[in-house]
């Protein structure tokens, strides 16, 4: 007698490793896109949590020329992190990078004036897609997306987060701007 499988057996477990795989390759798959918005979410926080730090440290995001780096400020992945980070009227703002995309998240300081406290513009990439697109719908962003701060004045669709000693975020109802976010779009 002679010990080993057939090929009935040996087929039967490849087609059970099929339907295995078939079920698992898919789970995996949206597993990882929710750990990159979680780890979004929390760069994000980090992010807001550097800035306040910072802000309450120095006072301010400094004067032009010497006006802070994003690098500066916070160790968060950012496109654009050797750019100034308070950038007055400038098209360009620093990314938040999602997976492979470098323009998810847009970002934009503005320092305080007498009419609005020092505060970081949050806006998302209109043309999103992929596990970019999945982030900024998810609820945790779209959150900030709809935050706002008395004084300021946004675009719709663009959200607002108090800088410095005070971190309350007041929701005012704002009907100002389009829906194109800050900066240019890519």
């Amino acid at each position: 007698m002679k010990i080993g499988f057939t090929m009935i057996e040996l087929i039967f477990v490849i087609v059970i490793f099929g339907i295995l795989a078939s079920v698992a390759i898919p789970r995996v798959a949206a597993t990882r896109e929710d750990a990159e918005i979680s780890a979004t979410v929390a760069n994000l926080r980090t992010l807001v949590g550097d800035n306040n730090a910072y802000y309450t440290v120095k006072g301010e995001f400094g004067t032009d020329p010497n006006i802070a780096k994003w690098k500066d400020i916070t160790n968060v992945p950012l496109k654009g992190a050797n750019q100034q980070a308070s950038i007055f009227g400038a098209p360009e703002a620093a990314s938040l990078k999602v997976g492979d995309n470098d323009e998810c998240i847009r970002l934009q300081l503005a320092e305080k004036d007498d009419k609005s406290p020092a505060h970081i513009l949050i806006a998302k990439n209109s043309s999103a897609t992929g596990v970019c697109k999945q982030v900024v719908e998810s609820d945790a962003m779209q959150a900030y997306f709809k935050s706002t701060v008395v004084g300021v004045t946004k675009p719709v669709g663009v959200g607002a987060v108090t800088i410095g000693s005070s971190t309350t975020v007041y929701t005012a109802p704002t009907t100002q701007g389009t829906e194109e976010g800050l900066g240019s779009q890519p």
